[in-house]
């Protein structure tokens, strides 16, 4: 047996067989990443469960005050959350059973403004106001509970697109923050994807959207030390400001686009496997243009 020929012959496959095992590790990483995704995406379709998938890379991240923040929101939007998924497993129920569903209004035609407050443990105890001034005070906030679509940021955004209402029109048992008959109006576009839009935004509450905004504070504070001269403060300060609104941005976009194009073809089970599906792919699209500013 040539043993010289054996041993350089190996020598010579040796970068070889390093490259296949690299690229198996790869594939099996991009698998075990496809895979982690998907489970994140059915989880994240259960509300409570979305609202705190960021939780444990929170508290492991020292962001102890974002994280409970997070899981106070949680909290606070249970009972709300709760009636989300059972609207959504009377629709499933019905369709297995093959019984007849009938949702509050017709979600391929309309969708309803999102509530910060409605529904929420905060407005069980804001109703409880007893005072003049608290309820005067109460009426303010609940005045200010508005959807993005509402909002003079939505009205640039709907000017842009030349979107447009339609005649509004009573949704059955559904009531607004002030428990009056909520009205559903067709939203009037020019095409498929400027109704997206303009659905997507009456499905972000203009104070969810500070809410979240609020949770990315404690990074940017963080980043204000660090540095060794002031320059280079700001400039770390500057970064964070950046990455927390991509973060913001991204993850509200994909949870408002998801689960409106969820609602329009599936209704109430569309509406909450497209909030867990968008917010996955809103979180993984910050996580990558942020590696990229890194």
């Amino acid at each position: 047996m040539n043993v010289s020929f054996l041993t350089t012959n190996a020598y010579q496959s040796y970068p070889q067989l390093q490259r296949d095992v690299n690229d198996v590790k790869e594939k099996v990483g991009q698998v075990d990443s496809f895979d982690a995704k998907i489970e994140k995406s059915v989880f994240g379709s259960i509300p409570p469960v979305r609202r705190i998938m960021s939780l444990p890379d929170k508290f492991q991240n020292g962001e102890a005050a974002a994280g409970v923040g997070l899981a106070s929101l949680a909290i606070i939007n249970l009972p709300e959350d709760i009636r989300d998924i059972k609207a959504g497993y009377k629709q499933l129920s019905a369709k297995i059973q093959g019984q007849h569903y009938t949702p509050s209004y017709d979600c391929s035609k309309y969708q309803h403004d999102f509530s910060f407050f409605k529904g929420t443990l905060l407005q069980r105890w804001m109703d409880k106001a007893k005072t003049q001034a608290g309820k005067e005070k109460v009426t303010k906030w609940y005045s200010m509970d508005q959807s993005l679509y509402n909002s003079k940021f939505g009205d640039k955004v709907k000017g842009f697109l030349g979107l447009t209402d339609g005649e509004p029109e009573l949704a059955k048992n559904m009531k607004n923050i002030f428990g009056d008959s909520m009205e559903v109006s067709k939203i009037v576009a020019k095409n498929s994807f400027a109704e997206l839009t303009g659905r997507a935004m009456k499905r972000l509450p203009i104070l969810s959207v500070a809410a979240l905004a609020l949770l990315e504070l404690p990074k940017i504070f963080k980043s204000m030390n660090k540095g060794d001269s002031v320059s280079e403060q700001a400039g770390n300060t500057v970064k964070q400001t950046a990455k927390s609104a991509i973060n913001v941005t991204s993850i509200l976009a994909g949870v408002g686009y998801g689960g409106a194009l969820g609602a329009k073809k599936f209704g109430a089970i569309g509406s909450l496997v497209g909030m867990g599906v968008g917010a996955v792919i809103g979180a993984t699209a910050s996580s990558k243009i942020q590696d990229v500013m890194a």
